[in-house]
């Protein structure tokens, strides 16, 4: 008897460890195709003046779409920051690439929309690993 219910307990771990890492491993592609998606459009944002609709941009709005299926308020509000930035950035004047670099390395740059997301994120991951599904 005793073995039979450390067969069910050994048996129950597997799987909630099993549905830990497909939960894990569902949001870090998410949030992973999110942040680079919206970093090419962040670079097109800073260095084209015309605003055109092409791949990049429904991806993100979809990946945000997705996000909402699972991912905490705190996430999606933080990914519907990061696309608020692009257009805001978008509706700006174009910076040249050269340009662009000299301010990154001089700080003068805004902050980095991608680094609260980011942080967000991890903090979901973590949470979902300490806690399980």
């Amino acid at each position: 008897m005793a073995s039979l219910i450390g067969a069910i307990y050994t048996q129950r771990s597997k799987d909630r460890l099993q549905r830990i890492a497909g939960e894990l491993a569902k949001r870090e592609a998410v949030y992973a195709d999110f942040v680079m998606s919206a970093s090419n459009l962040l670079l097109k944002a800073y260095t084209h003046d015309e605003i055109v609709l092409h791949g990049d941009e429904p991806r993100l709005v979809g990946l945000v779409n997705r996000m909402r299926l699972f991912a905490p308020p705190e996430v999606v509000g933080g990914a519907e920051a990061v696309l608020r930035s692009i257009v805001e950035i978008s509706l700006k004047p174009s910076v040249e690439l050269r340009q662009l670099a000299k301010e990154a390395l001089s700080k003068s740059l805004d902050p980095d929309p991608l680094l609260a997301f980011s942080t967000i994120c991890r903090s979901d991951l973590d949470n979902v690993q300490r806690k399980g599904v």
